[in-house]
This record gives structure tokens, sequence and C-alpha cells, in this order.
């Protein structure tokens, strides 16, 4: 009997031993893990954003803190006027994220490496500024790490809300979940509703008087205010990612949206309707081979654009034959200047520095032949409606041309642009009834029709009105028939 119990004891100590050299190993493995991703965030943000990293290793559990800071932009040249005390510098703002790490191989309620619980929270904002995030809560991050190497990620929103008093940010409780394993992300995205409310907006009225003040600044006083809604947003997602190039990579994702509304409120006067749309359902896929990513995304849904009512309103886009290393370019040349100038900067020289590294991979997008395309289609009263445009690269132009006439005219060479409308002629009045003309008459459509279709901008094709235009090889044709191509397309 004694020997049994000797056994079980010495059993239950080699257990306790073993747990206890695993939670070891794990909580070593969390803190090299915590290391490596601080460093892959400094080499990212840049040093000037990390400003502080802690970590504490406990044997069960361990705290970390991690404080980036983004100085507060300032307006150059500016001077204070004599006799006025300077204004007071403004502080930096900075994000301090807390993380409890509970190793394993029981972290908390999970069978794994390692659980993190991250929470966050602003520094250094002024007093505006924390009383317009007074009703909000910030959101949680929980990282479970795996023996295989993989993640999963659960990003949890509190309801809440932000406001001025005036605009108001108010959002349902929001939950995105992710897993991660290797190059592959895939997961979900939940958010059961989302309204930004009394978006200022002036009324035709004011916009007609403000554009006969002599001043730029707009009369204050009363103005319209504009909200907007969306309700049950359900996504997921799977992608692979591409070596050295974030954000885009073969695979799907699927969106829908129960409801989207747009209204107005004029300064006097009832709530107006602007947008009112139900069951979208949309749908996104990317492809890529070696060289070359293309993406097409389909939306569609039913309901209310203003006073017309859709059985259905659609589009489907595609992107195709984007160069690859011509989008990493693109991007890390984006991020360097990010790291070199910080936030501030980076965005004011947004613009030119854009231009700059687009105009240098210019050769290699062009090469690859991209191409766009969008259709869009809509059903009212029974008829269904069509507009089809894009741009296609048939051709690349060879360096001695691009030098001789420029980029645009070789590019238009080499270019197939297009535009096709299919309406049905019963649109007509309830369109110029929609945009403000209740006043317009059958014969007035009808002689609109007429003028359209003698002027060559419109075929009349039973009981639709057609319309294309082509431009290929420098020419362009509408229905057909040859017209002079405009000369800022040529400069």
């Amino acid at each position: 009997m004694g020997n049994k119990k000797i056994a079980v004891a010495s059993g239950v100590a080699l257990a306790i031993a073993a747990y206890g050299g695993a939670t070891w190993y794990a909580g070593q493995k969390a803190q090299a893990s915590y290391a490596q991703a601080v460093a892959e965030l400094r080499a990212l943000l840049g040093e000037q954003t990390v400003v502080a990293d802690e970590y504490h290793k406990g044997f069960f559990s361990s705290q970390a803190k991690l404080v980036l800071q983004w100085s507060a932009p300032t307006e150059e040249g500016l001077q204070p006027v004599a006799g006025d005390a300077p204004p007071p510098a403004l502080q930096p703002v900075r994000l301090v994220v807390d993380t409890t790490v509970r190793h394993g191989p029981l972290a908390g309620s999970h069978l794994a490496a390692a659980s993190a619980q991250s929470r966050f929270a602003l520094e250094g904002l002024d007093d505006n500024s924390r009383q317009a995030l007074a009703k909000a809560t910030a959101p949680t991050l929980t990282t479970v790490h795996h023996f295989t190497g993989s993640h999963d990620l659960r990003l949890l929103l509190p309801s809440g809300e932000i406001g001025d008093g005036e605009v108001t940010l108010r959002w349902q409780e929001m939950v995105l979940d992710t897993s991660v394993s290797g190059n592959r992300v895939q997961g979900t995205w939940r958010w059961p509703e989302l309204a930004l409310l009394g978006l200022p907006s002036r009324d035709d009225e004011d916009a007609e008087e403000s554009d006969e003040d002599d001043g730029d600044e707009v009369a204050a006083g009363p103005v319209a205010r504009t909200s907007l809604t969306f309700q049950g947003i359900d996504s997921s997602f799977d992608s692979t990612a591409i070596d050295g190039l974030w954000g885009l990579g073969p695979g799907k994702a699927s969106l829908r949206v129960a409801r989207m509304g747009l209204s107005r409120t004029p300064v006097e006067g009832e709530a107006q309707t602007l947008l009112d749309l139900k069951d979208l359902a949309g749908s996104s896929v990317v492809e890529a081979d070696q060289a070359t990513l293309g993406m097409t995304t389909e939306f569609k849904g039913a309901g209310r654009i203003g006073p017309l009512d859709f059985a259905s309103v659609g589009y489907v886009q595609k992107l195709q034959r984007l160069d690859i290393e011509a989008l990493r370019n693109i991007q890390r040349a984006l991020v360097d200047g990010y790291r070199k100038d910080g936030l501030a900067k980076a965005m004011e020289g947004l613009d030119g520095q854009g231009a700059d590294v687009l105009a240098q991979n210019a050769p290699r997008l062009v090469a690859a032949l991209p191409a766009y395309s969008m259709k869009l289609q809509a059903t009212f009263q029974g008829q269904t409606g069509e507009l089809d445009y894009g741009a296609e690269v048939r051709s690349a132009s060879a360096a001695e041309q691009i030098a001789a006439t420029g980029w645009m005219p070789a590019l238009l060479q080499g270019t197939l642009l297009h535009a096709n409308a299919r309406l049905p002629k019963a649109w007509l009045a309830p369109l110029l009834q929609a945009t403000g003309k209740p006043e317009a008459t059958a014969e007035d459509v009808e002689g609109m029709v007429g003028m359209a279709h003698a002027s060559g901008y419109a075929r009349l094709e039973g009981e639709h009105l057609t319309s294309a235009l082509k431009i290929e090889g420098g020419q362009m044709t509408l229905n057909g028939k040859p017209m002079a191509l405009p000369m800022a397309a040529l400069q």
C-alpha cells in the first residue's frame, strides 16, 4: 500500500514538474515571439514612433507595455502677433498597449502555447477630444498562439459613440475574428449597426448665396444635416498573402449589409430619404500568377435611391493584370517615406511623392497590359438599364515613342477606352422628376429623345436609348461615327 502511495505521489510530482517545465518553455517562447513582433513593428513604423517597450516575465504569466507616439502636426510659417504669448506647444498623441500574456500549455481557457489580451488607451488628448470620447470604450485584442505556429485573434469593440454635440459616430459591438497560419489569413467580421449622424451640409440656397459673396468663409448659422447608417454588416474572408505585398493576395471575401440608409434634414422642414437600400450582398475574388494579379468585385441589392424604387441595383468591377513588383515598389516607397519623415510630413508630401513613385513604376505597370472595367445595372418598373465603361492597355509604347510624344499620347495609341449606355426610354420622365423637374411632359421627353438621336449622341433601339463611345489607336468614335479627339487627351 505504501508503495502505491509513493508511486502516486511520484506521478503527481512528475506531472507538476512537466507542467512547470512546459509553462517555463511557453513563457520563454511567448517573450521571444513578442520581441520579434515589436521588432517588426519598429521596422514598419520607425524608431520615432515606438517610444517605449517593456516586458516583465513571470512564471505563469507576463506583462508587456508598448507605447506608440505621433507628434501633433504644426502649421509652419505662422508667427505670433507682437505682444501675444506664443501658443502652447501641442502634446504628442500616444497609444498605450497593455498586454497580459498567459503561458501555456494551459493558457487561460485555451490549450495553447500562450494567450494574450491587449488593452488600448490614448494619452495626450486635449479636453475636446477627451469629451468626444467619453462614451467610447477602447477595443480589446485577444490573441491565442498555438503550438503549431498559427494564431487566432479576436478584436472586440464594445458599443459606444463619439460626438461633439453636433456630429456623432455611434455603433453597436463589433467583433473581428481572424486566423493566421503561415501566409494564409481567414476570418469573419460582424457589426450589427454603425451610424454617422449630423454631418453638416449647406442648403442649395445657402450655397448660391455663398457663391455670390466675395469672401471664402461660409456664413454662420443653421445648416442642413446628413446621416449615414448601416445595419447588419456581416463579412468573411480567406486570403493568402504575397511576400512583400501587404493587403493584397489571392483569395475571396464576401460582405452582406442588411440595410444602408442616407438621409438629409434641411434647415427647415422634415428629413428627406436620399438612399434606402436593403439586402446588399457583395463578393471579391483576387487571383494571381507569378507576375500579376487581378480582382473582381460584385455588389447587388435593392431599394430606393431618392424617390425611385429599384427592384435591383448592382455593379461588377474588374481590375486585371496589375504588375506585382510595381505594386511592391509603390508600397515600399510609401512606407519608407513614412519611416523617414513621420506621419505628418508623409501626409503632406503624399500627393507629390505618390505621383513620383507612380511615374517611376509606370513602365512596369503598362508593360503588364492592365485593364479596368465597370458595369452598372439597375431594374426599375420592370425594365433594366445598363452602363459599362473601362480601359485596356493592348500594347506597351516603346521608349522612343514616349520620348517623342510624352506619356499620355503614347499610352493612348496602345489603349482601348470604351463606354456604353443602354437606358429604357420609359425612365426619362421619372428621372427628370427625380432631379426636380416635375413639370416634364411626354412631349418634352419625346423632344429630348429626338434631339439626342438627331445629334448622334444616342440611338433609339426599340424602347431603349443606347450610346457607344470608343477611343482606340488615337481615334475616337461615337455610335460608330468618327469624332475629333479632345486636345486635352493629347497633352
